[in-house]
């Protein structure tokens, strides 16, 4: 009966170390070796994990992990070496989140090369990176050596903000002060950032500023709104460093304007809310991108353009007076007419 047991076991392979301290099996005990061989094989793969080289194992393991940033090489000195000569820059450096990273390695030789060489050299010039040297591009670069994952920085070589000449460093503080750590912190933000977001934004991005004081605009100078809500500051595969197409950004807080409708609007659909309002701020009300809301209409509803030309009824020729939106009032679109009249 043992014997019978055995082979039925053994047929779907579950095997019992006790098995193997009684001597029943048909060839004997069965190793405890090949039941702990049998119990480490891999499910996808069939390979033995012992039977495998040191390099495939830590392959093997590299790739059932999540995907994290990883730290480009263990760094052979530490950053009190450096400290010795630049005790402001590493005291600095010991106040952002890189700091953290110390304890896995990463020290000042990840962005400034060969501390090593530095230090035998007796701190000759030329054996060290100095950041300030570089081009934009370069300095980059750098940082993208551990922070170019999938997420917000996978388009940062191909951003407008790359191509622009822009670094990271222009925003971001590797070695920030007292002021500006105790400053960020009290906003709740990491003493890398170099200020108020808004404000590094609009330093460069004049014209938007301009916008932002029209008499309708978005409310990001009052600060209920930000620049990254709608825009990857990093880089995106949209234009403008949008993070979605227009009409996606819009109706995550314009909600009843989303839709689905069964009349759409195809100036809507096509083009997005873009089509007939501004992005930042306008003089019209409503954002739109004219004044007169007729002038819009025509826009594309002309005999000109073939898209619906407007008719004469209610005195409401292309030379009186009269919005539009008196009759058509869901010009975003309806579900029950499908000329947008409730």
């Amino acid at each position: 009966m043992k014997n019978l047991l055995y082979s039925l076991l053994l047929s779907t392979g579950v095997v019992f170390l006790f098995f193997g301290a009684i001597d029943t099996s048909p060839g004997g005990s069965t190793p405890v070796a090949a039941i702990a061989t049998s119990a480490t094989k891999s499910a996808k793969s069939g390979t033995c994990m012992r039977d495998m080289t040191a390099d495939a194992q830590a392959s093997s393991a590299t790739h059932s992990t999540a995907r994290t940033t990883a730290i480009v090489a263990k760094s052979a000195t530490g950053p009190e070496a450096c400290a010795e000569c630049h005790d402001d820059e590493v005291a600095a450096f010991k106040r952002t989140t890189h700091a953290k990273s110390w304890h896995n390695g990463m020290a000042c030789e990840q962005c400034h090369g060969d501390v090593a060489k530095h230090l035998s050299s007796g701190g000759a010039a030329g054996t060290i990176t100095n950041p300030a040297s570089l081009t934009p591009q370069k300095l980059s670069e750098t940082c993208l050596k551990c922070h170019e994952k999938v997420g917000e920085q996978s388009h940062a070589k191909i951003s407008e903000h790359a191509r622009a000449g822009v670094a990271c460093v222009t925003c971001h503080d590797v070695h920030p002060s007292k002021e500006q750590k105790t400053t960020m912190n009290a906003m709740g933000k990491s003493a890398m950032i170099r200020g108020n977001q808004t404000e590094l934004c609009l330093s460069c991005h004049k014209s938007t500023e301009a916008d932002f004081n029209k008499p309708t605009h978005h409310r990001v100078l009052e600060g209920t709104m930000k620049c990254n809500d709608c825009h990857n500051p990093h880089g995106s595969d949209k234009p403008h460093q949008l993070r979605a197409d227009t009409k996606t950004l819009c109706v995550k807080c314009h909600q009843d304007k989303r839709g689905p409708f069964l009349y759409e609007h195809n100036a809507q659909s096509q083009d997005g809310c873009v089509a007939c309002h501004e992005q930042h701020g306008s003089a019209a009300r409503n954002m739109l991108k004219v004044r007169d809301v007729r002038e819009l209409c025509l826009s594309c509803h002309s005999a000109e353009m073939g898209v619906g030309p407007p008719h004469g009824r209610g005195n409401l020729s292309t030379t009186s007076a009269g919005d539009c939106t008196r009759c058509h009032v869901q010009v975003h679109g309806s579900n029950r007419n499908k000329y947008f009249i409730e």
